[in-house]
């Protein structure tokens, strides 16, 4: 979908506003730029922040159906430099990923199609240029950001993808940070086109441009070009450019609630109410700012619109309820208004240790217990024995050890080896390993959404996805997907962002969704997407057949649900000193048994 720009032509021309142009500090010219604290050379970074007053009522604020809450960000800069982030950096080159390889191309005017080799979706790695005064003199520098953009053939240019998060709230007591507040359910923006869409000083945008817009009603409005030192820096005329695109000082990009992904789905079970949108810009922190930590605001949102439904009192674990012994996990509760958990604490989530809690919450739809949530203690492995072996100068030394799920490490505590028996390398000086015995409890393997189609199916070489919620620990696997022929599709799993290629024979089969040949865990209540995504750069991919006659594509997530992998070991006889290193986020602490090998006759 195109981002439409209106423009009001007045019949008195003195009525428009003109941007002020700063002539003597531009970016080739340094002589009038202000530094911070008055000096006289400095890098001229942007200050992005995201307007309160614009969420609350740019197009009369947000709208609401059932399920459903739409709306709208401004991202004033109101920083000394442009925020500018450029597809072709300074020297013409452009940037691409295929897996782990990257992938320089002279392409000065974007023009070029690129495919990674031997196929596969490629995306594309953006610079941030660097404003730096000196005096009169303007010079910059370009920095690589690890944050993909995608190109979209439909709109003509690249997104920054996950510029930005938005969620639905309930404030908790003495949590000052509302972006740790409970959730209720967060969407984001798969990609934004960075433009200069208006000034601070049209009054389309009055009050968007503020000091501070962290804080909800407060901040002093920015509006006139003398409050905006290097006003216009940038040159107000970014566009959605492949070569180029980004945020001008004194000015605000615009995307509109009416653009795809604008939105917060609201869930099931979730009452009229007085709650907060809270919404944040560049999360992963991937641009250079003078002020990191003011990227976000929340305001206040009260539903009307969604159905009554009995209340619900749920208590999900940030990790798997599987502990060592003195270990502990975080539970969490249901976003509610008021909490009592079964240990006495009235907060929305707790510490917790072996044992089983339950939680009252309090919502909208009234007042219920939870479920008894019942947290594990594993036991620990039993002390692995080992003994010495001498060998003969360039001889391999067999280790043997008495139990049969153990690790192997070197004395510098890297892995090297699994299993009762390690057979060390031709060895020509005095050698240390470590063994650990491993106690693993195994998961149960479950499928979400269907395990197979339920009808003929259709074909489709477009982007569709399949959401879903993650309300506690699991590691996502694979996911089954429908090929009539071979070819590479790439299966990309956003929020947390990773993308890879995979070829897909003919047929029903698992594939691994872009976890470079290795499973994926995710923790906490997150939302996450997994996308089939034809090539960025034509040459399209043999179609998918979708398993039902949907308008979507619903492939089967295979996850591996249950307690973690704990090693630990305790300490032992040994010749060396032991080594005591972190558990596998057990917050236990594991000793290494070590085994010297001696090469001598």
């Amino acid at each position: 979908m195109l981002r439409p720009i209106y423009t009001l032509i007045p019949l008195v021309l003195l009525l428009v506003q003109v941007p002020e142009v700063h002539g003597q500090c531009t970016t080739t010219n340094a002589t009038s730029c202000q530094c911070p604290g008055g000096g006289q050379e400095c890098d001229l970074l942007p200050d992005l922040t995201i307007s309160w007053y614009g969420l609350m009522n740019y197009l009369d604020g947000p709208s609401e159906v059932a399920g459903r809450v739409r709306i709208s960000g401004s991202t004033p800069n109101i920083g000394l430099g442009p925020m500018e982030v450029r597809g072709v950096d300074m020297n013409g080159y452009r940037r691409f990923t295929c897996g782990v390889d990257t992938f320089e191309v002279y392409d000065p005017n974007a023009q070029q199609q690129f495919t990674c080799p031997g196929g596969g979706t490629a995306k594309q790695l953006s610079t941030q240029r660097v404003f730096h005064k000196n005096g009169s003199q303007m010079t910059s520098y370009e920095r690589v950001m690890d944050q993909g953009m995608t190109y979209t053939s439909t709109q003509g240019n690249v997104r920054y993808d996950q510029w930005g998060i938005y969620s639905l709230r309930m404030p908790e007591y003495g949590v000052s940070d509302p972006r740790e507040w409970p959730i209720i359910n967060q969407g984001y923006k798969l990609g934004f086109c960075l433009m200069d869409y208006n000034n601070c000083g049209q009054a389309v945008v009055n009050h968007h441009c503020k000091d501070d817009n962290t804080q909800y009603n407060s901040g002093t409005t920015l509006s006139s070009p003398t409050d905006f030192p290097n006003y216009g820096l940038g040159g107000g005329n970014y566009s959605c450019s492949m070569v180029r695109q980004g945020i001008s000082s004194g000015y605000t990009d615009i995307y509109s609630e009416y653009l795809d992904g604008m939105w917060i789905d609201i869930p099931s079970g979730t009452c009229n109410g007085e709650y907060w949108i809270v919404y944040e810009v560049d999360p992963l922190d991937r641009v250079l700012e003078s002020d990191e930590g003011n990227n976000y605001t929340a305001v206040p949102f009260t539903l009307t619109q969604q159905t009554a439904t009995s209340p619900i009192a749920t208590i999900t674990s940030e990790e798997q309820a599987y502990v060592c012994s003195g270990g502990e996990v975080r539970l969490r509760a249901n976003a509610g208004l008021a909490y009592q958990w079964s240990t006495g604490a009235i907060t929305n989530s707790i510490q917790a240790g072996p044992g089983t809690y339950t939680v009252t919450v309090t919502t909208y739809c009234g007042t219920a217990v939870s479920q008894p949530f019942t947290v594990t203690e594993l036991a620990q492995p039993p002390v692995p024995v080992v003994g010495t072996a001498i060998i003969c100068e360039g001889e391999q030394a067999a280790l043997l050890s008495s139990e049969p799920n153990s690790l192997w490490y070197d004395a510098t505590g890297s892995l090297v080896g699994s299993g009762p028996i390690f057979e060390t390398p031709p060895l020509y000086a005095s050698t240390t390993y470590q063994v650990a015995a491993v106690n693993e409890a195994p998961g149960t393997v479950l499928y979400g959404g269907k395990q197979n189609n339920a009808g003929s199916g259709e074909y489709h070489a477009g982007a569709q996805r399949l959401d879903l919620s993650a309300l506690q620990a699991f590691r996502l696997k694979s996911v089954k997907v429908y090929a009539g022929s071979a070819g590479w599709r790439t299966v990309e799993l956003l929020m947390p962002s990773v993308c890879s290629g995979t070829r897909v024979p003919c047929g029903c089969r698992p594939v691994s969704p872009a976890l470079h040949s290795t499973s994926i865990s995710l923790r906490g209540t997150v939302t996450s997407s997994l996308w089939p995504v034809p090539p960025i750069y034509g040459g399209a991919a043999p179609a998918l057949a979708t398993p039902t006659r949907s308008a979507t594509w619903p492939p089967s997530p295979e996850v591996v649900v249950g307690p973690p992998t704990i090693i630990t070991s305790t300490i032992g006889r040994s010749i060396s000193a032991a080594v005591s290193v972190s558990g596998n986020r057990s917050r236990s602490r594991w000793m290494s048994r070590s085994a010297p090998v001696w090469p001598k006759c």
